[in-house]
């Protein structure tokens, strides 16, 4: 007898992958609730699970559109093991969303929901408007949330790259170390301290870059220096240099403050050609800066 009820419920029914799948979110000023049903054969809606919760303390302070959106993903990633691999209708009574969680928001969706249009990336959905006259479960069920959050999805960490580098800074020794062992660098002592050749044509190809900047190449405890502060870094400690300052995953920019303390010919082109090929910045490059703007 309890089996049977369990199975033939007039409330709830079992899921089936097979069957249309519709995921419907709301949010109210203080919570957020949602609603999974499916589409049965006979044509009517049945419910498989209800949710809803209370929105966090900051989650109150977010606008409109980041309170429905934050339903919206909520509920999707809720209920992952239902819909991960199946596709399935998403539906919100908030018409901006329809931009703003699409591809159509590309660049002007904000950050906040710019990165959780991201998450939903790996969910096979299509986005459907929903009016709010016909949307009162989940609107019910935001209005009258459970009392106590269950994780906030904003307070959530997000892992951009684990960092297992074990890249050791270069000590002020083995630099000196390694300039008095460049070949290149023992010739441009060598200049610096007698004279420059008037014309370049019998310089090796290789000091071609430093005879352009003859003028402002100088000596400091055994270091060729550019300027007055930028340190000459010899080429088996380039490619150590850059790896440190691009370690924590930063832009082709920030990277690039090496020139502030460093130089060496083919500086920056070297900076980027390692930048790009770097598999965790091509990973996690925000799809802003992937597409062109509309």
């Amino acid at each position: 007898m309890v089996k049977d009820l369990i199975v033939h419920s007039p409330i709830l029914a079992l899921f089936t992958p097979a069957l249309p799948t519709i995921v419907t979110a709301e949010a109210s000023n203080y919570g957020r609730g949602a609603v999974l049903t499916q589409l049965h054969e006979d044509n009517t809606e049945r419910t498989v699970a209800f949710a809803s919760r209370t929105l966090s303390h900051a989650e109150r302070k977010y606008s409109t559109d980041k309170k429905e959106a934050l339903a919206c993903v909520g509920a999707t990633e809720k209920w992952r093991t239902y819909l991960w691999g199946c596709a399935f209708k998403l539906c919100t009574d908030h018409s901006p969303l329809m931009t703003l969680l699409t591809t159509k928001g590309l660049g002007r969706a904000g950050y906040r929901i710019a990165r959780w249009s991201a998450r939903l990336l790996s969910f096979n959905y299509e986005l459907e408007y929903k009016p709010g006259n016909q949307n009162v479960v989940a609107d019910c069920l935001s209005r009258l949330p459970l009392l106590s959050p269950d994780g906030p999805l904003e307070d959530e960490d997000i892992v951009v790259a684990v960092i297992t580098s074990t890249l050791t800074t270069v000590t002020k020794e083995q630099l000196q170390a390694a300039c008095s062992a460049c070949p290149i660098q023992q010739k441009l002592r060598e200049f610096l301290t007698k004279r420059w050749p008037s014309y370049p044509k019998n310089l090796d190809p290789v000091l071609l870059p430093y005879f352009r900047v003859w003028d402002e190449l100088s000596l400091l405890d055994g270091c060729v220096l550019q300027g007055t502060h930028r340190l000459l870094v010899p080429e088996e400690l380039q490619s150590k240099l850059i790896h440190l300052a691009h370690n924590t995953h930063q832009g082709i920019v920030r990277t690039k403050r090496l020139w502030d303390l460093y130089w060496w010919p083919g500086m920056d082109s070297q900076t980027e050609a390692l930048i790009k090929s770097c598999v965790s910045c091509q990973i996690h490059k925000t799809a802003v800066t992937c597409t062109p703007p509309l």
